[in-house]
């Protein structure tokens, strides 16, 4: 039998394969760090939707509710030195978001009352100001918000704006008629709706939020405080169902509060709510974006 030697030659490629072999065989068993991250950013986007759905009300022909015109929060119920931290609270959480902030001696159209008999408050202070509420959601919307077994309930009085109207927006002439509907909150006025814009975007007028302090002895008045922050800013469902997201709306749900204040979703929220274009069809998805950016850090 006679034995010969490879070919020096092709030794050297076969050294040559085997190097360039090891690095692929190396890579193949690592994981797929690329489809790790997409669905990591596919479940953090299924969860802000979740948020969103659960947290806010949203209007499938209408623009979500929100402060245009200053808000100017009261604080009532608290002693003094509270009730200026309460106050002082909730108006950094309004600059941060870039809602529009009244002035010092403004006229008060956000109502922070803390009361341990919520209900008979309401029930008198109703029978005072017969204007307190509007009605655009219902008479049920009120008994709900009169009779609400809440820690802390919010009442939101709204009216529709157009946006960039001109003096005739609230007016409408038919076949030389001439119909006024600037005094009805309830009905849009001014421009017609596209596909892309509304005619007329939901401004808040003025919100009520009453603390109920027999329910928050658990939580500190930090936590009170940009809690009161986050429903006096946005239209929030009180029994708000946000999923597993980190949020300062969860805090009676827990009986031991975790959240010493605001998460960063919250804080996402607010600034997306006010940095968004409120007039755009497409401003929830324009929120969600927003969010999502500002979470991960983009």
């Amino acid at each position: 039998m006679i034995c010969t030697k490879p070919p020096r030659r092709l030794l050297l490629l076969m050294a040559t394969a085997a190097a360039f072999a090891l690095p692929i065989l190396a890579r193949s068993a690592e994981p797929d760090t690329v489809t790790i991250e997409a669905n990591k950013e596919r479940e953090l986007k299924r969860q802000i939707s979740k948020f969103v759905a659960g947290a806010v009300f949203t209007y499938m022909n209408d623009s979500l509710e929100r402060w245009n015109t200053p808000v100017c929060p009261l604080v009532a119920g608290l002693p003094k030195e509270r009730g200026e931290f309460v106050l002082g609270r909730v108006s950094a959480i309004a600059r941060d978001a870039h809602a529009p902030l009244g002035s010092e001696h403004c006229k008060p159209n956000l109502y922070i009352v803390v009361s341990d008999n919520p209900d008979d408050l309401l029930k008198k202070w109703s029978k005072r100001d017969v204007s307190l509420f509007n009605t655009c959601n219902g008479m049920g919307y009120v008994r709900e918000f009169m009779h609400s077994r809440q820690p802390i309930r919010a009442y939101y009085n709204a009216r529709f704006s157009s946006e960039g109207a001109d003096n005739n927006a609230d007016f409408l002439e038919l076949q030389g008629l001439r119909f006024d509907f600037s005094a009805n909150p309830c009905m849009a006025s001014g421009g017609m709706d596209t596909r892309l814009r509304y005619g007329a975007v939901q401004k808040l007028t003025s919100v009520i939020v009453v603390v109920d302090s027999r329910q928050t002895t658990n939580i500190n008045m930090g936590q009170l405080a940009d809690y009161i922050g986050m429903v006096g800013l946005a239209q929030i469902r009180v029994e708000a169902n946000t999923g597993t997201a980190p949020t300062i709306l969860g805090i009676f749900r827990q009986p031991h509060p975790q959240l010493a204040g605001l998460s960063p979703w919250d804080k996402a929220f607010l600034h997306s709510l006010y940095t968004t274009d409120q007039a755009s069809t497409l401003e929830v998805t324009m929120i969600k974006r927003h969010m999502f950016e500002q979470i991960v850090g983009r």
